[in-house]
């Protein structure tokens, strides 16, 4: 059985492995008690009473035990991994990381869902999730940042949740055709025959593209959250080569 300073201590290591930046005192502040309570029930120097520990579990999304214990040890990691799905297979989570930089961005849910359009309520589980992943920091004005390291998809993430990120983007794209006028917005098509040997060089192309638009655009006052996105695919199929 797993006690309180395991759970805890399982839980800031995976939260330091995401963002070596994370410390002891933005954890505690997501736990809601003081840093040296922290600190001392990690210890074992302190034992916090029952309701002080479901309070504690409540917030890493552990549904404990009648002893207040977890025999499932494994399951904050489960959490952590549901989060992080999640947080992938969805491009708003991505939009909000950007908005953070955006002048006068602040974490409210519904001033981010109008700016992103998104619901009040999806804009608030990611603000919470965000902040529980410590990929951000939530400060006493209500502004926010992003304080993790720049997120990226690995060979370990399930190709699933990166299909339907862009799934979701490509519905966006959709959508913006009709919704955002057309000086505020670039959409290029090419179809042509092409030698399939050569898509490795393409996608370094494209590689080099994207990162040229996003220095560019990075550059002086930030008001806007923008998606760039390029799709090269084969219309074409069936036949062996």
């Amino acid at each position: 059985m797993a006690s309180m300073p395991e759970i805890l201590q399982s839980e800031l290591a995976k939260r330091k492995e995401l963002n070596p930046s994370y410390s002891l005192r933005a954890f505690a502040k997501f736990l809601d008690i003081s840093p040296a309570t922290l600190s001392q029930v990690i210890s074992e120097k302190r034992h916090l009473g029952r309701k002080g520990q479901e309070k504690i579990l409540d917030k890493l999304g552990i549904v404990s035990s009648n002893e207040l214990s977890l025999p499932e040890v494994e399951k904050p990691k489960l959490k952590l991994e549901e989060d992080i799905f999640e947080m992938i297979a969805k491009w708003h989570y991505f939009a909000i990381l950007s908005l953070s930089e955006v002048k006068g961005a602040k974490a409210d849910p519904r001033w981010i869902g109008s700016r992103l359009g998104i619901s009040a309520e999806d804009a608030n589980r990611a603000i919470s999730r965000l902040e529980r992943l410590g990929i951000i920091e939530i400060y006493g004005d209500n502004s926010f940042r992003q304080v993790s390291p720049p997120i990226t998809t690995t060979d370990e993430v399930p190709s699933v949740a990166i299909q339907k990120f862009h799934q979701g983007l490509l519905g966006m794209a959709q959508l913006r055709i009709e919704q955002v006028p057309v000086e505020e917005r670039e959409y290029r098509s090419l179809t042509f025959a092409g030698n399939s040997k050569k898509i490795k060089k393409a996608k370094k192309l494209i590689k080099q593209l994207k990162d040229l638009v996003s220095e560019t655009m990075e550059s002086g006052t930030k008001d806007n959250v923008y998606q760039f996105s390029v799709q090269l695919f084969p219309l074409t199929r069936g036949e062996e080569k």
